[in-house]
């Protein structure tokens, strides 16, 4: 499946293997990726693959596993989905357990993610989000 819809049907596969707490998945990004977070305190940037894969482990490394990503809405606008999602750990560190809400906004390109964006505002998700 190409597209949209086949763009969605492989984040569904990844939002259920991030739901289990895997996440070794590798085949939908391009290796010239980039990643950007916002409104998640410290700003975390990724400038390919490579950098995203080292980000993400730091960034999971401070939780106690399993850290969950779980989607609630997948909404679709030309080559980017965004992903109402929640997530749910425990800090290594504090042993604090924390549940939040939040949103990734992916863009596709060719069946692989190009961009990846990490908002703790939903709102703000939305915004960057391009209208059809």
């Amino acid at each position: 499946m190409t597209g949209a819809a086949g763009d969605v049907e492989r984040l569904k596969e990844l939002y259920d293997e991030w739901a289990r707490g895997d996440y070794s998945r590798s085949d939908i990004f391009d290796p010239a990726m980039t990643m950007e977070t916002f409104g998640m305190g410290e700003p975390i940037s990724a400038a390919s693959y490579e950098e995203f894969v080292v980000v993400m482990r730091d960034w999971l490394g401070a939780w106690e596993r399993p850290l969950t990503i779980r989607a609630e809405e997948y909404v679709e606008s030309g080559d980017r989905i965004l992903v109402l999602i929640d997530w749910a750990g425990r800090g290594k560190e504090s042993g604090a357990a924390f549940e939040s809400r939040g949103a990734h906004l992916w863009t596709f390109r060719d069946g692989r993610v190009i961009r990846f964006e990490t908002y703790r505002d939903r709102g703000e998700a939305r915004d960057a989000l391009p209208a059809e």
